[in-house]
This record gives C-alpha cells, structure tokens and sequence, in this order.
C-alpha cells in the first residue's frame, strides 16, 4: 500500500511539473500619468489615482512553443464581466485596447490604455483557456 502511494504521488508530482512548463506566462507593466513604469505582480495590490489614465503593456509568452490557442483568444473580465470600451459603466473605463503584435515566435505584446473611472479595490482577471496548461490570473487595483 506504501509503496502504491508513492507510485501515486509520484504521478502526480510529475503532472503538475508538466503542466507548470508547459503553461503560458504573462507579464504586465504599468506606466502612470507622470511616466512611472511598474512591474505588476499577479495577486497583488497596484494604486491607482483616480480619473486617471494609464498604459498597461501585457507581454504574452508561449512556453510550449506551439499554443494552439492564439493571443487574440485572451480574455480580460474586470468584476466578472468581459472588459470592453463599450461597457463605460465598469470601474476601469477602457479606453483603447491594441491588436497583439509579435516581437519573437514565441512572445505577443498588447497595449492597453484605461482610465480609473471610480474609486475601490477591482478585480481584473485575465484568462487564456489553453489545453496546455493556459492561465488564469488576477491583478487588484485600488483606485484612490
């Protein structure tokens, strides 16, 4: 029995640094109204001023090589709804979102520009529904 258990977690353990290889990876930069640029980390808190706009530059790598879901398939729901600039109603007003561009084979690069139309702590969750892993991350902003 010890040694099934073993043989289990050891599967496991396998599975899990397969899928964390072969998943996707994201990176974000933020840059402020007074040309500040910010690294911004999945999970935590990035302020905001409010009425505000600001450039978010979303860096997009393949790790698999071969993603079989393209760039343009990365969803952006802020407060659980699809983050559009049609939707002025929302927290963060979109205000320009750029098509992806390819600097490499592997890396995809999306400019985003909104302002922080009102004040709290958002959720901006940002998905890629993948076979390979994918990703699924969110960034908090407080908007003061």
């Amino acid at each position: 029995m010890k040694r099934l258990f073993k043989g289990a977690l050891t599967v496991l353990i396998l599975f899990f640094v397969y899928v964390g290889v072969y998943a996707c990876e994201m990176q974000f930069r933020l840059t402020s109204p007074d040309g500040a640029i910010q690294n911004i980390h999945p999970g935590k808190v990035v302020s905001l001023s409010h009425g505000e706009s600001y450039f978010l530059q979303v860096e997009f790598c393949q790790d698999h090589k071969k993603c079989v879901t393209p760039a343009e398939e990365t969803v952006y729901l802020l407060s659980e709804e699809k983050w559009k600039n049609t939707k002025d109603y929302l927290p963060l007003q979109l205000v320009s979102q750029g098509e992806w561009v390819s600097n490499s084979s592997e890396v995809w690069v999306q400019e985003i520009i909104f302002e922080a139309s009102q004040k709290g702590l958002w959720e901006l969750e940002i998905v890629r529904d993948c076979p390979k892993g994918g990703y699924d991350e969110i960034i908090l902003f407080e908007v003061q």
